[in-house]
């Protein structure tokens, strides 16, 4: 196959590799399609964008610390029809365009079957990362990656037009991606530092300032952009809150739940870590490329470090640059086909794409809640306190409250995070008096919010009938879901 690709023309070999990668992303990644509860973030990232079409506004209507680019995507694929799909499709193509990049990126620097393979190992990772959905990474990392290979290209060229025009695009696309999540400003940070180093190499340091300068404009300017707009209408203390404070003022996990988290990401991430050393051993003689990705390495694990958190999807930004380095490692030649096919059998320990029942699973199990909030429902409103937060879209229910999304309100992790005190606004919506409750039957996150959760099933109790439960099967979890009616 990959004589048959390199004998064909360039430009037709990047079509057909465009077309190779969609296909693989296609197959690898249909078995969640259609799944509305696919993941408890993605779903609430397009319960914002759907309601912004209906006028809500972020970190004011509804609150989280996600950067405005991110509501801009999923408001892009509330549009249509069924957004459920427009957006799992949507992350598909921008995951194939990203692993059509790292091709790119490894076409300039090792053999044609390493750029193949380590392209295609990005979208193997993409699963048991949990980027099977929506993630942020899965739409910034293509930002990242298209910079990563602009900044490469023009690693030896003069201080020319072409070539600062080149970087500025890089450093656009990183402000892009810094506007979809913030963590990704350590590895445009160090894209602006490698090319700024390589200024100072050629010898134009005096004329360095003003590229720099400019280029840290780019990286800013969506972000600036977006605050001058909130802080016109009268809603900067909501966006500055969201985007700074609440970032410094998140409590940090208990010791004994990031030691088994680390432990666990450690353990997952750790085969394609060695290959990614593989692919760096095999280049130790070419130190600009060793340099480069090495930093582009460490940019990505300091992104990771600051979450103080270590769940999957954290990672999945490092994925980047880890199919980078392993794709060198595939590039030799037998040993690599190897070490590719050592990637697809660890990793399907992880993720299966052929399981298609748990997306038909969560098909009925969504509209079977949905069904039983609305039928016992008094018209006061629904609380969905520990459950699937796609039921306000399903329902059509109005929001009770800024904290939307479960974990503001049952998690002690969470507790205070936003503008709002946590348990005033609890007490608010029960004064309320809510006509269903939704809520786990057992908490599904710790530590939780206790003032909060005991309100809650004080609430319950006095006031409401348990009208049903539905267990909800997600990827390597299930929980009971109760819904709690007619609420009086």
């Amino acid at each position: 196959m990959m004589l048959e690709v390199g004998a064909v023309s360039s430009p037709k070999r990047a079509a057909w590799l465009a077309a190779l990668f969609a296909l693989v992303a296609l197959v690898l990644r249909c078995s969640t399609f259609g799944n509305p509860n696919l993941g408890v973030d993605e779903q609430f990232y397009l319960l914002v964008g759907q309601r912004m079409h209906e006028g809500a506004l972020p970190y004011v209507d509804v609150w989280d610390r996600k950067p405005f680019g991110l509501f801009v995507l999923y408001w892009i694929f509330a549009f249509f029809p069924d957004p459920v799909l427009a957006c799992q499709l949507g992350a598909t193509m921008f995951a194939a365009a990203t692993a059509w990049v790292i091709w790119r990126l490894l076409r300039d620097c090792t053999q044609p079957q390493g750029a193949l393979l380590g392209g295609l190992a990005y979208l193997v990772l993409l699963g048991p990362f949990n980027g099977f959905g929506g993630q942020a990474p899965v739409f910034y990392n293509l930002f990242i990656a298209t910079a990563a290979m602009l900044v490469w290209r023009e690693r030896i060229a003069p201080l020319t037009n072409r070539g600062v025009s080149r970087i500025d695009v890089a450093m656009a696309l990183c402000g892009l991606a810094i506007a979809i999540k913030p963590t990704a400003m350590f590895e445009g940070a160090f894209l602006g530092l490698w090319c700024a180093l390589g200024l100072w190499r050629q010898g134009h340091r005096r004329a360095m300032i003003g590229p720099i300068l400019r280029w840290m404009l780019l990286g800013a300017i969506p972000t600036l952009a977006i605050g001058a707009a909130y802080l016109t209408i009268g809603h900067g203390d909501e966006w500055w809150h969201a985007m700074v404070t609440s970032s410094l003022t998140k409590q940090v996990r208990p010791p004994e739940q990031l030691s088994f988290l680390s432990f666990a990401l450690a353990m997952r991430i750790g085969p394609v870590v060695l290959l990614a050393l593989w692919g760096l051993v095999a280049i130790r003689n070419e130190r600009p490329l060793l340099i480069f990705l090495g930093g582009w390495l460490m940019a990505a694990t300091v992104g990771l470090l600051v979450l103080l958190s270590f769940f999957a999807h954290y990672a999945l930004p490092l994925l980047v640059p880890l199919s980078v380095a392993a794709g060198l490692a595939f590039a030799r030649g037998g040993a690599g086909r190897i070490g590719f096919a050592a990637l697809i059998a660890v990793y399907a320990l992880w993720y299966d794409p052929t399981n298609f029942t748990l997306s038909r699973q969560a098909r009925t199990e969504m509209a079977q809640l949905s069904q039983l909030a609305q039928a016992h429902d008094r018209g006061r409103g629904m609380l969905v306190f520990d459950g699937p937060s796609w039921l306000y879209a399903m329902t059509g229910e109005r929001f009770l409250s800024p904290l939307v999304f479960p974990q503001h309100l049952n998690s002690e992790i969470e507790r205070n995070v936003s503008h709002l005190e946590t348990d005033h606004e609890v007490d608010r919506i029960l004064a309320g008096r809510p006509g269903v409750v939704v809520t786990a039957l057992s908490p599904r996150n710790e530590p939780v919010n206790r003032y909060a959760t005991e309100r809650v099933w004080s609430y319950i109790a006095a006031n409401c009938h348990r009208v049903g439960a539905i267990t909800l099967h997600e990827r390597g979890d299930e929980a009971a879901i109760g819904v709690f009616g007619d609420c009086h």
